[in-house]
């Protein structure tokens, strides 16, 4: 498989500003309250994903879980019986630990880096999830960071597993500066309710921290993994947020 196009110069990931920018959690609980980014409609495309594809019980690693918030009501009446939530903001994970309470799933929440999470599943072994669900958790990485991800994610799901995408694309063979004049653009335009100093804020957060990438360069990185797919499961009328289900290759 070819290597992913290139967007030009990528901004190194940093850890230290994304776990302080998620550590306001109430702003990007405003964010996902408004259905800007189409949490709602990712959500229940997961949900209908994992009624149809998993009838019995089944495992959930969340990356990047924030405050787990449709956690309970996008699994309720599933075969879900452990959930796995991890995510650098301590004070989100204190608020998923509210949202999870009579949860009818065993549930754990980490506080920690992701990508270190997978790295030592994946060293350890076995294959124990069935579902890892990365909800705008990963566009901030750069691609060969994205590619480490989806290796680690592929060794780490069970042999009829699925890695659930639902994030920030590029659109067609949008450049990042192309990407980044629209989306900011839009969120401009649409973010109507968000106070000034709080849309500001988001909008320099997107300028200097995403780098999404097209689904054709995420196709390359995930079939590169190992990964089978993609099947798009949500595309939202903006072309900028969509959910992708990737899955493992069946042995036969």
């Amino acid at each position: 498989m070819s290597a992913p196009e290139t967007t030009g110069h990528e901004p190194a990931h940093d850890h230290a500003a994304a776990s302080r920018w998620f550590s306001q959690w109430h702003l990007y609980r405003s964010i996902i309250d408004a259905d800007w980014m189409a949490h709602r409609e990712i959500f229940h495309a997961v949900r209908v994903w994992a009624l149809a594809r998993y009838p019995g019980p089944f495992t959930l690693l969340d990356l990047g879980c924030g405050d787990a918030g449709f956690i309970k009501r996008t699994f309720d009446e599933s075969g879900l019986y452990a959930y796995t939530g991890v995510d650098v903001s301590e004070a989100a994970l204190a608020q998923a630990r509210r949202e999870l309470v009579g949860a009818r799933f065993e549930t754990r929440l980490i506080v920690g880096d992701m990508l270190a999470f997978l790295r030592e599943g994946a060293a350890q072994g076995p294959r124990t999830f069935d579902i890892i669900l990365a909800s705008y958790a990963i566009h901030h990485l750069p691609a060969r960071e994205k590619s480490d991800l989806l290796r680690y994610a592929h060794a780490t799901l069970s042999p009829h597993g699925s890695l659930l995408y639902g994030d920030i694309f590029r659109r067609n063979r949008e450049s990042r500066d192309e990407f980044l004049a629209g989306y900011t653009s839009m969120m401009r335009q649409s973010w109507t309710t968000m106070a000034g100093d709080a849309l500001a804020g988001a909008v320099e957060h997107v300028t200097q921290r995403d780098i999404p990438e097209t689904v054709e360069s995420l196709t390359a990185l995930a079939h590169d993994a190992g990964l089978a797919g993609p099947t798009e499961l949500f595309r939202d009328a903006t072309g900028f947020h969509r959910l992708l289900a990737f899955e493992t290759l069946r042995i036969t």
